[in-house]
């Protein structure tokens, strides 16, 4: 520690003690507030504790303390430097002395100030001491303060107080040291600021006395190793800078000040943190050290060594890798300050008037999120996480997707079981009815469209085209004095059939039935009111459960009567009820009714549906439905281009009930995203149900690859491969595969072949040992790794290696073999291994990996058979019948 007119040392061992020191020595006892007894004098540190004097002595003559580590000492143990040189030992409270060093000395051999006193922290026994310069002496002394000195150093030995004690190692002949430090990465390693330009290291377990690194710096003036590390810390004039003791050619960091740092410390219970306490300054700054560039700590400038080059290296040295910044503790400027050995950046502070004060800092939260869709941050020296009951009330669309994942949403067999994987009502419809728009094509139900899932915008032409629907008017069966005008068309009926709807009661009572065993039969009544049958919808209302809907059935009985006596009340009382239904179905309903017009009612006339068409809460099929039935065609058309407008708009999911699986599509799929999030339901959608020229689409590839990713992440590998298999059986594959490049060239091993085509009859073949032995990239003529088993380089013949079991016979395959591929036999593959990069012939893997779980490479202790996990149930491949999974292969890369 270097001398100051004023100090404050925390006590390594005695975490509740602490000496302050300048003209005097003194010793505090640091305790809470309520522990402490009432008629004490005490020194308040903070809101909860506070200092006692235990005990005190002069200073007169000292330099420079440090406090020992010796864990047998009931009493902090003083190293007290002198200005005389000596270096002597007490305890200000001494009241039992089990090892007899309290005033022990130690003399240089020529007398001249103690700069610096430093204990070993590990081997508590050594003292480093650093002196002024003298031509011929050491300014570097070590003792052992145990043993009686150089000749006679051992533990058992014991000096007689009376002799001064020889020093056991001395360093730096006719030299100055600033400051002396211990190393932390290694216990008989000592940092030392000397002449104010040199950094030195010297290692104690070489023989001699010179230093095992070296570096020049301008104005040294004080040097400390962090505790567990290879960083030492130096000051001077212009600033700090951080080193590496394993490359001292050039600094890591350069840290500038606006004043000179008085004093530096590395927090000993924070990694990275490095604190400075700058001349005449009331504020600590903070270094928080991040991630220094490796080719900036390995870098190593030996060959450095005039001045010019010197203030060059540091000038280049890389600045901005801390975050900095300055804490003010009190408004009072500071003479020192001391960080806790135990408790994390708690610091005591000591202000140049001598008031104490204690702060901690506060730690610097960086959040992450995990691939698992976790939030963790480190704090308190450990890695902190929210609990797993957080993440169940937060549905957060990331915590929703990993759960879908894992049930192989949208990866099932048949659309419509991706359903009920969902767990959300907009896709589940929106699987249902791709799973009927598919089955509507491939029934012949919708023909000529470019689309494998159309949708009603694409199965409805405009009027301009050149098409007409033919207008009926109907009289209600059940009752007679009302008359509706439907509209027909192969269009419509198509439309209608997407919809779920179909044409005639004949489909549409399946509708109803279905709609009221699901538990809504509001929606039953409204649907076979709709299809104009009154009685059937009076009849699921008097079934439901709910009274309500009976009494609901009460007030549409009177309307089945033949011949309304007043037309005009029973309107307006239907007009006022409407809204006061709870239902959005039962409120459509009634303004179906009421919009039904009287049999003498003129043709032209058309009824206005805009209070049933407007009833958003209703699903979007059955408004499109209604509509389809019941609009002309302009109005129709107008009614269906408003609607994707303002659902296209509004990133709605129900927009591709009009438009279907086709460029629209992708644009309403896009809005939906941007709103949702929800990439994994985009990308399984455009992998499903998306043609080739879709899925060439940026938007679409982009949506692959992000679910890819987040798939890669998650570590779910068997949902990864269905999701490339499902969107290469729609067309979006590219051929891409695994493959083999050279480890110098980065070329293609394989691409030899094919580069240059060989005529269709070639007069002469190659010779066939020639094809058969390929043991050199083709290339660069590198040689190609080995086979772990055979030892061959791979690309030779197979037959060179020890026999391979019979491989199984080869299903048919699904698609045609890839160019290059075809006639290739699987025994003679590269296979390797992911983790340790080993690998060699398929067939010869199989056969080892069948008997032995290790690496076939005999330095090699990886479990490659190990790493794949097992295989699930086969799943049925997209058009075709399961096959069996081949065997999994730890596989071997570049050498």
């Amino acid at each position: 520690m270097s001398g100051n007119k004023l100090d404050v040392l925390w006590s390594p061992i005695h975490h509740d003690k602490f000496i302050v020191w300048g003209q005097d020595i003194t010793l505090y006892d640091v305790a809470r507030l309520q522990d402490i007894e009432k008629k004490s004098t005490y020194t308040q540190l903070s809101s909860s504790r506070g200092a006692t004097v235990v005990a005190s002595q002069s200073a007169s003559g000292v330099r420079c303390v440090d406090i020992s580590s010796i864990v047998d000492h009931p009493d902090p143990l003083l190293a007290l430097g002198h200005a005389s040189g000596r270096v002597t030992l007490t305890s200000l409270k001494q009241t039992y002395d089990p090892l007899g060093l309290v005033g022990r000395e130690f003399v240089a051999r020529y007398p001249r100030p103690c700069i610096s006193v430093a204990w070993n922290r590990t081997e508590t026994n050594l003292l480093a001491a650093g002196m002024d310069k003298h031509r011929s002496d050491h300014c570097i002394l070590l003792w052992d303060v145990q043993s009686c000195g150089l000749d006679e150093f051992d533990e058992g030995l014991s000096h007689p107080v009376s002799e001064p004690a020889r020093p056991i190692a001395e360093l730096g002949m006719g030299e100055t040291a600033h400051s002396v430090s211990w190393c932390g990465f290694a216990p008989r390693t000592l940092v030392a600021s000397m002449n104010l330009k040199h950094i030195k290291i010297f290692d104690l377990r070489e023989s001699g006395d010179k230093a095992s690194g070296t570096a020049t710096h301008r104005q040294c003036l004080g040097a400390v190793c962090e505790a567990a590390g290879w960083r030492v810390a130096s000051r001077g004039d212009a600033g700090a800078c951080v080193w590496d003791a394993r490359a001292l050619a050039r600094p890591l960091l350069a840290l500038p000040t606006p004043r000179p740092p008085r004093r530096l410390l590395w927090c000993p219970t924070r990694r990275n943190l490095l604190i400075s306490l700058q001349r005449d300054s009331s504020t600590l700054r903070l270094h928080d050290i991040q991630q220094v560039q490796e080719s900036k700590l390995h870098q190593s400038m030996d060959s450095v060594t005039s001045a010019a080059a010197l203030e060059e290296a540091e000038a280049e040295a890389p600045a901005g890798g801390a975050l900095e910044r300055d804490v003010a503790v009190c408004g009072a400027p500071l003479a020192a300050f001391a960080c806790h050995p135990a408790h994390r950046a708690r610091l005591l502070v000591l202000s140049a008037a001598g008031a104490l004060c204690e702060y901690t800092v506060a730690e610097r939260v960086t959040p992450a999120w995990g691939a698992g869709g976790e939030l963790a941050w480190a704090g308190g020296g450990a890695l902190r996480r929210m609990p797993p009951a957080f993440y169940s009330h937060e549905r957060d669309i990331s915590h929703v997707m990993r759960a879908r994942a894992l049930t192989e949403y949208g990866l099932k067999p048949d659309l419509w079981q991706n359903a009920d994987l969902a767990e959300d009502e907009a896709l589940s419809g929106l699987w249902h009815f791709l799973a009927l728009s598919k089955s509507l094509v491939e029934d012949g139900c919708i023909r000529n469209s470019p689309w494998k899932h159309p949708g009603v915008r694409a199965v409805l032409r405009s009027p301009g085209e050149g098409y007409r629907s033919e207008a009926a008017a109907t009289l209600l069966p059940d009752l007679p004095s009302r008359k509706v005008t439907t509209y027909r068309s192969a269009e419509r009926t198509r439309a209608l059939q997407l919809c779920g709807w179909g044409w005639g009661w004949d489909s549409a009572g399946a509708g109803v039935e279905r709609a009221e065993a699901e538990g809504t039969p509001c929606r039953a009544a409204a649907l076979a009111a709709f299809h104009l049958r009154l009685r059937a919808a009076l009849d699921v209302l008097a079934r439901a459960r709910a009274p309500a809907l009976r009494v609901a059935a009460l007030a549409l009985a009177p309307c089945a009567g033949a011949g309304a006596a007043d037309e005009r009340l029973w309107r307006e009382a239907l007009a006022a009820a409407a809204p006061a239904l709870p239902d959005p179905y039962l409120r459509a309903l009634l303004h179906f009714l009421a919009a039904a017009l009287p049999p003498s009612a003129p043709q032209p006339h058309q009824p206005d549906y805009s209070a049933v068409l407007n009833e958003t809460e209703m699903r979007l099929e059955d408004r499109v439905a209604f509509a389809c039935i019941y609009l002309p065609d302009g109005a129709l058309h107008e009614y269906v281009s408003q609607l994707w407008s303002g659902l296209r708009a509004r990133g709605s999911l129900a927009a591709l009930l009009l438009s279907g699986v086709s460029a629209e599509g992708v644009g309403a799929l896009q809005c939906w995203l941007e709103r949702s999030g929800d990439v994994q339901s985009a990308a399984l959608l455009a992998a499903r149900c998306a043609g080739p020229e879709l899925l060439r689409d940026e938007r679409v590839r982009g949506w692959l690859a992000a679910y890819r990713a987040l798939l890669d992440a998650w570590r779910l590998w068997w949902a990864r491969c269905l999701l490339d298999t499902w969107a290469a059986a729609g067309g979006g594959g590219e051929g891409a595969g695994a493959g083999v490049a050279c480890t110098y060239c980065g070329k293609p091993v394989a691409a030899a072949a094919t580069a240059r085509p060989r005529p269709a009859f070639a007069r002469l073949p190659p010779p066939a040992a020639k094809m058969k032995q390929i043991s050199s990239c083709p290339n660069c003529r590198k040689p190609l790794p080995r086979c772990g088993v055979c030892s061959l380089h791979l690309g030779t013949a197979v037959a060179g290696g020890p026999p391979a079991p019979p491989a199984p016979p080869p299903p048919a395959p699904a698609l045609p073999p890839a160019p290059g591929v075809a006639g290739a036999h699987f025994d003679g593959w590269f296979s390797w291994c992911v983790a340790c990069r080993h690998g060699g012939h398929a067939a010869h893997l199989l056969q080892w990996f069948s008997e032995h779980t290790e690496c076939p490479v005999s330095s090699c202790t990886c479990r490659c058979s190990a790493l794949d996990p097992p295989d699930p149930p086969p799943a049925p491949a997209p058009n075709d019948p399961p096959a069996p999974a081949p065997p999994a292969l730890p596989a071997a890369d570049k050498s």
